[in-house]
Parts: C-alpha cells; sequence; structure tokens
C-alpha cells in the first residue's frame, strides 16, 4: 500500500535574518494575470506559521494594497482556527518579536531598477545569486584551471568572511579583502619563522588549526578573484554612466537620451528596460509623443516580441504615459519628506542606510524608519504612498480584520520597543509582499545594528528579486 501525503514547503531560511517563500512571478500573478488570491493564502499561512513559534505578535502593521489584503487573510484564518479549535489559540503574551510590518513591493519599485552599490548586491547584479549560491565558470575563482566548468559557489552566512564582507560598499570591500589577505599571511609567517623556536604545545595548536587556515584561505581567495570581477565591472565607463544616470533620474532629470542611446547600440534590452521603468517611476510617467517614438525604437530593435513586454510592464505600473497636464509626481514628493537622497553619506564608514547606493535611501526602508517613529504629522506622505497604511493590535482570543481596525494603536511601534527595556533589542518582523532586493537587506542590517534603532530586524520575503528578473518575469 502507498499512502500519499503532502508537506507545505513554504518558508526556507536563506540567512539567518532572512526567511524566503522562493515565490516566483508574484508581479506577473497579481499585475498581469490578476489572480494573487495564491500569493495572498501563501503569505498568510506561512506568518502564521512563523507566529506559531514566536507567539502572538502584538502589533502589526500594513502598508500597500496586498500587504492589506496579507493582513487580512492572516486575521480571518487566525480567526477561523480559533472557532475550530478554541484552546489550540497561542495566548498573547509579549514574546521576543513586538511587530510585524508588512509591506506591498508596490510601494517601492525604485529600489529594485537601481544599481546596489554593496558586496553582495554587486554580486548579484554581475554574475547572479539564487537561494543562496552563484553560479559561475571556475575559471573565475581558479584562473588556472585549464578546462571551462560551470560550478555552484555558496554565499551566505555559514561562511564568515562573506558574513563580514558582503553589505559593504564596493569602496571598502577591496581593502576590506586586502586587509584579510595580510592578517592571514602574517600569521602563517609568525608560526612558520625559523629564528622563533616552537614548543610542543604550540606546534600542536598549529597542526589543530591547519583545516581552519585551509578553508579560510580558501575562501578568502575565491572572494578576492569575485571582487577583482565585481571591481572590472564596476571600474568600466558604461556601469559609471549607468549609475550617473540613473542618480539623474532619481533627483528629477530627464535621461531619455541616454535611453535612447542605448537602443541605437543594441545594448542589453533588461539593462535598457531597467533604465527607462525607473525614468517613468521617477518622473510619473512619461510623455506620450516619447513613449510612442522609444517604444517604435524597441520593438523595431528587438523585435515584435517586446511589444509584449511593454504591455506588461504598463499592466504592472512600471511604465505609464503621462499627459502634459498631469504635473503630480507622487515620487518628488515622497523623495523630499523622506530625505532619500543624501549625497554627504560616507560610504566607507557610514551613519545613514544611503550608503549602499552612494546617496539614495531605499524609500521603503525610509518608510520602516518613519512607521517606528509613528505616522502622526506624516500626511504628506501617506497621500503619496500606493495604498492606506493599516495598523492594529492583535488580541487573544482573536478578533475579525474589520473589528481590529476599528481601534487605533495608541503608542508607537518605537514607545513599546523602548517600554520593554532591557539590555536586548526586541525583534520586529519586515515582510515584503513582491521581494526584496539585497539593497533593501543590507540596509535592513545596517539599520538593526544601529543603537537608535528599538529593533532587531527579521526579514520575510516572497523572494530576493532585483529589476532584471522583475522584468524578466513579465517577459
Amino acid at each position: 500500500n502507498v499512502t500519499i501525503h503532502s508537506l507545505q514547503l513554504d518558508v526556507f531560511p536563506l540567512e539567518s535574518d532572512v526567511l524566503s517563500l522562493e515565490y516566483d512571478d508574484s508581479t506577473r500573478e497579481t499585475d498581469v494575470e490578476g489572480v494573487p488570491s495564491s500569493l495572498i493564502t501563501t503569505m498568510a499561512r506561512s506568518l502564521l506559521k512563523i507566529q506559531d513559534i514566536v507567539g502572538v505578535i502584538p502589533r502589526l502593521q500594513s502598508i500597500g494594497p496586498m500587504a492589506e489584503e496579507v493582513v487580512k487573510k492572516f486575521m480571518t484564518t487566525r480567526l477561523e482556527e480559533h472557532q475550530v479549535d478554541p484552546d489550540g489559540v497561542l495566548p498573547a503574551e509579549d514574546g521576543e518579536v513586538l511587530a510585524m510590518m508588512v509591506l506591498d513591493r508596490k510601494i517601492d519599485m525604485v529600489t529594485p531598477m537601481l544599481t546596489p552599490l554593496t558586496y553582495e548586491g554587486l554580486l548579484d547584479d554581475v554574475v547572479g545569486i539564487d537561494c543562496g549560491f552563484l553560479y559561475t565558470d571556475v575559471k573565475v575563482i581558479n584562473p588556472e584551471e585549464e578546462e571551462s566548468e560551470h560550478i555552484a559557489l555558496g554565499v551566505h552566512g555559514s561562511d564568515l568572511l562573506y558574513q563580514e564582507v558582503r553589505d559593504q560598499h564596493v569602496e571598502k570591500f577591496g581593502t576590506f579583502l586586502q586587509n584579510q589577505a595580510k592578517a592571514l599571511q602574517a600569521s602563517h609567517a609568525n608560526f612558520t619563522n625559523k629564528e622563533k623556536k616552537k614548543d610542543l604545545t604550540e606546534i600542536h595548536q598549529f597542526v589543530k588549526q591547519i583545516p581552519i587556515f585551509s578553508k579560510n584561505l580558501r575562501a578568502l581567495t575565491n572572494h578576492i578573484y569575485l571582487a577583482e570581477k565585481v571591481k572590472a565591472t564596476t571600474e568600466g565607463p558604461s556601469f559609471r554612466e549607468r549609475w550617473q544616470t540613473e542618480r539623474s533620474m532619481l533627483e528629477g532629470e530627464l535621461g531619455l537620451e541616454v535611453v535612447e542611446e542605448l537602443i541605437a547600440l543594441q545594448s542589453d534590452p533588461i539593462r535598457v528596460l531597467r533604465l527607462l521603468c525607473l525614468q517613468s517611476l521617477c518622473a510619473g510617467g512619461i510623455k506620450t509623443n516619447k513613449f510612442d517614438t522609444i517604444r517604435r525604437d524597441l520593438v523595431q530593435t528587438y523585435g515584435f516580441e517586446m511589444l509584449f513586454v511593454l504591455n506588461n510592464l504598463e499592466k504592472a505600473g512600471l511604465l505609464r504615459r503621462r499627459d502634459w497636464m498631469d504635473t503630480n509626481v507622487p515620487f518628488t514628493n515622497l523623495r523630499k519628506s523622506l530625505i532619500l537622497i543624501n549625497a554627504e553619506v560616507n560610504p566607507v564608514d557610514p551613519d545613514d542606510v544611503s550608503y549602499v547606493s552612494s546617496g539614495y535611501a531605499p524609500m521603503s526602508v525610509r518608510i520602516v524608519q518613519t512607521a517606528v517613529k509613528g505616522w502622526k504629522g506624516k500626511d504628506e506622505i501617506l497621500k503619496d504612498i500606493s495604498g492606506r497604511i493599516v495598523d492594529l493590535d492583535q488580541s487573544s482570543p482573536p478578533q475579525d480584520f474589520k473589528t481590529a481596525t476599528k481601534t487605533r494603536p495608541t503608542k508607537t511601534m518605537g514607545a513599546i520597543a523602548t517600554e520593554r527595556g532591557g539590555g536586548k533589542k526586541p525583534t520586529m518582523i519586515i515582510v515584503f509582499v513582491g521581494g526584496v532586493t539585497f539593497m533593501e537587506i543590507a540596509a535592513l542590517r545596517f539599520l538593526s545594528k544601529r543603537s537608535s534603532f528599538p529593533y532587531h530586524i527579521l526579514i520575510v520575503a516572497t523572494k530576493v528579486v532585483n529589476g532584471s528578473n522583475i522584468i524578466q518575469s513579465l517577459a
């Protein structure tokens, strides 16, 4: 006899502070096909599973339409489970996790279209990272290898060197790796120095350290070669031009001439579309005449298949036609009110999350910072964010969503963390419905380590994404 059971695998720990559902094509499902129910149900059940482990999370907040739907499903499912089994519901005791913020990817589509400048973000941009592994030719990490072979290389927190270097800026990680190499060399030279006599205890200790030394040397060698590959890309003129174009678009300038030039040069179509989407998002759309001209050029250059991609990008809101009378640009307002541009940040010794792209703070992270302080008096920000903010307290026994939202919490999330006291920070879960970028992960880790921020952050996302794979999912 054969018995078949289903095993729901929905949450995968990519890192100690990053959990992923590995849910592909969420943007296509929600915005193009218009069937978000599977995503909403899967995410809500995953969050309930996490709550079963950590205990009832006292404070919930969602921003954006899809995030609100997830919280609504989360509350409804919890209430249904209570009605079936009243004794099986968790008591509302304060655990380590005090708050959960659910963010809709749609509230910040600008960040995925930008080029990250951290080591991990650039590795993903240049080579590609999938579930903690990058796939590359063996010659990249071992140039002396004679035969070409595709290998999988782990890039995750179990590699202590990578854990330390992954969120560093491009201006810092090269020097950091060089210093690590010098330290490892000095350690080895210190023992092999023939002039210095060693007793048996020292020899025994060194022999025990040989496997660790070999492992560290191999990891360091790998990252030096990978860093060289990244540096070769970032120091090229095309990369610098791309970054400068992105920054000018963020600051409100038009960069469509660069887009047209890239089309004429038959550049990588995904790169072209990323810049075009960024321009549309930052400027509140592209004027109809210009839009039609670029659309024609794209189809003539890359083929008729581009029509379907452009149509899907419009459905997803990444591309938009703008009427000449339409003067309201939400991103421009948010750039000023959330202080997204910080040109004075020091990327080597940063004091602000904007170091992750040499001066631009991911909007989603700025929203997290603002939410922790509280939304009172922030009407100018709220009117430009897509969707409404839902803020509620969870109770035990559970309430339905409508009842829970009738009473607004009286304390900010920052206040309830401060009142907890004690030496250890409480935890806040940040959920991204639609994916999170490595740029945002680095910025949230930086925020989590700051003594001025009252929470330790745990990230949960449908998937780790970037602008390229979002666009590819719509192709």
